[in-house]
């Protein structure tokens, strides 16, 4: 999804690592994320240092953490409509 297309929906993934290049993620489940509506993502690691990515695009996180397929992008659910916010 290019950055600048628009969804409407948000869309949870989590980053399945199958080779750990690096030595330091391990293997399995080792971060997940939410792309939202005009296709910017946030990323969370579940390491031992929890850090948090933002990118412009899933394609600039595939690029930038896929270590050449070794990771692989798993999408969840669609969660559509918004937040109900109400004033206090």
């Amino acid at each position: 999804m290019a950055a600048s297309e628009t969804t409407g929906v948000v869309r949870v993934f989590q980053l399945h690592r199958d080779r750990d290049v690096t030595g330091y993620s391990g293997t399995g489940v080792v971060a997940d994320g939410v792309i939202r509506p005009d296709g910017a993502v946030s990323m969370r690691w579940r390491g031992p240092v929890r850090t948090t990515v933002e990118a412009a695009c899933l394609a600039d996180i595939q690029t930038i953490h896929g270590h050449d397929g070794a990771t692989r992008v798993v999408l969840g659910a669609v969660i559509t409509g918004g937040a109900a916010w109400t004033a206090a």
